[in-house]
């Protein structure tokens, strides 16, 4: 008997959180040093939940973990 296909489907949103700053701020901060970090939502569509991370690596080592969840069973 033959396998059927297996569809793992993540949508991946990228969120930078506004920075509530004057003009006078905003023109002196330099993008590297206060900038807030992005956030990172994963949401697994066919499993309908969403974890939300704040490092790439971590996001896509979660992804990684339900594909190899998905090719156990």
């Amino acid at each position: 008997m033959t396998r059927e296909t297996v569809i793992a489907s993540f949508v991946i949103r990228f969120v930078k959180p506004a920075v509530s700053m004057g003009p006078l701020e905003r023109a002196d901060m330099d993008l590297d040093d206060g900038a807030p970090n992005l956030r990172i939502a994963v949401r697994h569509i066919q499993g309908g939940y969403e974890r939300r991370f704040a490092d790439l690596d971590d996001a896509i080592g979660f992804i990684r973990d339900e594909i190899q969840l998905l090719e156990l069973e």
